[in-house]
């Protein structure tokens, strides 16, 4: 069964309906798209000379490169109702963070009806976006990964204290899990569709699709090591979601990965506080070249 066919009902008090896509800056588009089909194996989608859109299910598109800052990047929600961004927008102004209207040709370019633009404090951009595009068409991969789609997104914070209350009262998402000071968030059935990650900087630490299952992740990361990309983490399984994973690094330096595994949610599931350490992050004990996930613990650091 694929993520583009699995059924999931959303967390109780969950404003949003799915993660939507991720916007990401490149300095050399060409490069840049040439990893997302060879690499990633995912599907083009249309583009022009400052942006290349890929699909990976059922969406439109879910990830887009555009050619800017690396430093920029940003990730998007979808709400239901035109009320409810509507709600969105007027909590977030009241929280004094500043939300932005998307003008007519923005909506355009990003496939999308409406959309609500902010930063949370930590001065991530995130999008909330109502009726965007999905495709008639199904997936074609451009390489056979066995991926299924976009599953979810990790994210750097460096105001977590202010950041999660955002997510949880504003979204109403839930914290599924807890690693130092650091959460898993749901918005339906999996065990996560956000994380984050306490760190020096702010920006999208990990965009991960979810594949077949093991031997998929194997076969890739066998795949990675012939093409000399940079494997930063795995393979390895995350105690507090189940899933297994293969973090490796883009041109420009965006971590992707693949996954397979996370467990669905019952309602009794209570929140687990892991200790912030490498072991919490990977059962296998696979090193992590990302301080977010233990790296500095391993190479003797703080």
């Amino acid at each position: 069964m694929t993520i583009a066919s699995l059924q999931t009902s959303a967390a109780p008090n969950a404003v949003l309906e799915k993660l939507c896509y991720v916007r990401i800056g490149v300095p050399d588009l060409a490069a840049a798209a040439a990893f997302a089909t060879r690499i990633l194996g995912l599907e083009p989608a249309g583009g022009d000379d400052a942006r290349a859109f890929f699909k990976s299910d059922f969406r439109d598109y879910s990830l887009c490169f555009v050619a800017t800052d690396q430093a920029y990047s940003c990730l998007a929600f979808e709400v239901r109702t035109m009320e409810r961004l509507d709600d969105v927008a007027a909590s977030l102004q009241a929280l004094g963070l500043r939300p932005r209207r998307g003008e007519p040709q923005d909506c355009a370019e990003r496939r999308v009806k409406a959309f609500v633009a902010f930063s949370d404090f930590s001065g991530n951009e995130v999008e909330i976006v109502w009726r965007p595009l999905v495709s008639g068409w199904r997936f074609f991969p451009s390489r056979d990964t066995g991926i299924q789609g976009l599953l979810s997104v990790d994210v750097r914070s460096t105001h977590i204290a202010e950041d999660e209350p955002l997510w949880t009262q504003i979204f109403g998402a839930e914290v599924s899990d807890r690693v130092g000071d650091g959460c898993y968030l749901r918005i339906d059935d999996m065990h996560h569709r956000l994380s984050l990650h306490p760190s020096d900087k702010a920006g999208i630490l990990s965009i991960n699709f979810a594949v077949e299952g093991i031997d998929q992740i194997m076969q890739s990361s066998y795949f990675l090591h012939d093409s000399q990309s940079r494997i930063v983490h795995g393979p390895g399984r995350t105690p507090a979601s189940g899933e297994i994973f293969l973090r490796f690094e883009a041109p420009g330096g965006q971590v992707f990965s693949f996954s397979t595994g996370m467990e669905m949610l019952r309602d009794e599931h209570r929140t687990r506080q892991y200790r912030q350490a490498a072991g919490s992050h990977c059962l296998w004990g696979s090193q992590s070249l990302l301080p977010e996930f233990g790296a500095l613990e391993q190479m003797g650091g703080r």
